[in-house]
């Protein structure tokens, strides 16, 4: 009883030394890694994805920017304007076909003399200073590059908000005469983002400096459509639409969201990638519950190769001590014929008193017995009679021989 006791005290005290180290090792391997892959990608990976997708919207806007270049070069329109902007159903067919050719949601041009506003119908409306809507015009007259992208409601198409490619146009003595350029809905941009998110694997959005999600995915359109409004975003967006880069995190159902931000001063946007822990931290959760199963295993097998080892060292025990049980009691039993021996050897040889004259032995009793029958209780001897010489002589001289 007290043994088994013992064996389950060993066993408990075996899996918990085994469980313990087990788990300290796959949980601290855990936490390391997941704290560097969150360095990485709060320092790297979204940064890069962020740069990747800044350099990809570029590219993507690359063409319409090279159409109004084109356009604003283009001798006709610079003619027309020159001669007068005398009929404007030829510079309205222009422009139609410039937006059917390269499928285009609208193409436009505004005359610096006349203040005409002119896309696909004719003239939609005049220019002024004065009207908010018309500012991006005067913008432009006065900034220092030849184009810049914007996104504005598009008055031609019920005030559908449009990515613009606003592109001065120039005289030829480079005198400013008037701006031209297109038009991109941002539906079609949207579409991007969408990619985007599927390449990169994060949602990538772009957001105006009031909040307004202005370009995204319909994914993130279904959360709002402002940042101020959305569930997490909100607590970060003071600090998201105040600094040109900023690394962020908050937490929505859960989970841990890393935030990424640029402006960018090109569409006076920002643009924002986001990724869920979740999906980068995944494979090192699925390798802690693979080293947790491992950890069980290798336990079981310890254990039971532990039950084993005990029941076959106490099967070699016992029978080791069953050997030395049986071993003693012949050890027992022959030192009690020793000491038997030893007893009679020991009368034998001790100091024998005999009767001078009878020649009979004194017992420790303190009986006399005749010699011979001490002899025969005292030894395995046997005592047989006879007559020496001497004795024959003197008793029986008349059986001595001549």
């Amino acid at each position: 009883m007290h043994s088994a006791r013992e064996k389950r005290i060993l066993l408990l005290r075996l899996s918990l030394w085994l469980v313990v180290g087990f788990l300290t090792t796959s949980l601290l391997s855990y936490f390391v890694s997941r704290e560097s892959l969150r360095k990485h990608m709060t320092s790297t990976a979204l940064p890069l994805t962020s740069d990747n997708v800044y350099s990809e919207i570029r590219r993507d806007l690359l063409e319409p920017i090279l159409i109004s270049s084109l356009m604003a070069e283009d001798t006709f329109l610079r003619d027309w304007m020159l001669a007068g902007e005398h009929d404007a159903g030829d510079i309205a067919k222009y422009l139609t076909q410039i937006r059917t050719k390269y499928d285009l949601f609208s193409t436009f041009l505004v005359s610096e003399s006349t203040r005409a506003y002119y896309y696909g119908d004719g003239v939609l409306k005049h220019v002024h200073p004065d009207e908010e809507r018309d500012e991006w015009f005067f913008r432009v007259r006065e900034m220092a590059t030849d184009y810049e992208i914007n996104i504005d409601p598009d008055m031609a198409n019920r005030d559908a908000m449009t990515i613009f490619i606003n592109h001065k146009v120039y005289d030829y003595d480079r005198n400013f005469i008037g701006a031209t350029g297109v038009g991109l809905t941002t539906n079609a941009v949207s579409g991007l983002m969408e990619d985007y998110r599927e390449k990169y694997g994060s949602e990538i959005f772009l957001a105006a400096r009031d909040g307004t999600v202005t370009i995204a995915s319909e994914s993130l359109m279904s959360r709002g459509d402002n940042i101020h409004a959305m569930e997490g975003l909100s607590s970060i967006a003071g600090e998201m639409l105040t600094t040109e880069r900023a690394t962020l995190r908050y937490r929505r159902n859960g989970d841990t969201i890393h935030v990424f931000t640029r402006f960018v001063p090109e569409l006076d946007l920002y643009l924002v990638v986001e990724k869920a822990e979740i999906g980068i931290v995944r494979n090192i959760y699925a390798t802690l519950l693979l080293n947790v199963a491992l950890c069980a295993t290798i336990t079981a097998i310890a254990i039971a190769l532990t039950i084993v080892s005990i029941n076959v060292y106490q099967k070699i025990t016992k029978k080791q001590q069953q050997e030395i049980l049986a071993r003693h009691r012949e050890l027992i039993e022959q030192n009690e014929k020793l000491e038997g021996a030893r007893a009679h050897v020991r009368t034998l040889q001790g100091v024998l008193p005999i009767c001078m004259h009878c020649h009979k032995i004194r017992t420790d009793e303190e009986s006399w017995q005749r010699l011979e029958t001490y002899i025969e209780a005292h030894s395995d001897a046997a005592v047989s009679h006879g007559l020496c010489p001497d004795c024959l002589a003197k008793h029986y001289p008349e059986y001595r021989n001549p």
